[in-house]
């Protein structure tokens, strides 16, 4: 059964509330730009799926990728032209390569609730995260790239 507009919005919006409810609090302000500012969010795991961001040009996208699991594969472990052609769409960027910083999430989405333009935030391992920086500034230069690493860190 299909349910009116303004219904699916209320569903669509509980659905969120709810997952925030359950989420870690660094996720907070993604699914929040999600449920408040009409962003959309594509999450991309490792493999070598190809993936497109919605086509959606009044909707900005958050892309999270996943590339933090058991083993960190870089931009290789992704389908490299769905990677390529998602950096290229962003205005921003963020390499996660240490615990969550809830800083770096809450700052990712400003650009797109606020800019209404697309970011991405990687979530990676630090012996990966010079790839994916690298990958960022060929496809991307001179956009602005935030950066938690670890002590040590390569970045």
């Amino acid at each position: 059964m299909t349910l009116p507009p303004n219904q699916n919005a209320g569903a669509s919006r509980a659905s969120l509330t709810a997952a925030m409810e359950k989420s870690p609090e660094y996720l907070h302000p993604i699914l929040g730009a999600v449920r408040d500012h009409g962003a959309a969010m594509l999450f991309v795991s490792q493999g070598t799926q190809a993936f497109r961001i919605p086509d959606q040009p009044k909707k900005p996208t958050i892309i999270l990728v996943g590339d933090d699991f058991d083993r960190a594969h870089g931009p290789g472990g992704f389908h490299l032209p769905s990677i390529r052609r998602a950096i290229r769409a962003c205005s921003s960027f963020a390499v996660v390569a240490s615990a969550a910083q809830p800083a770096v999430y809450a700052t990712v989405t400003v650009g797109v609730a606020a800019l209404r333009q697309n970011a991405m935030l990687i979530e990676t391992r630090p012996e990966q995260e010079l790839a994916w920086v690298a990958l960022i500034q060929k496809l991307a230069p001179r956009r602005f790239i935030q950066f938690a690493t670890i002590e040590g860190g390569h970045a």
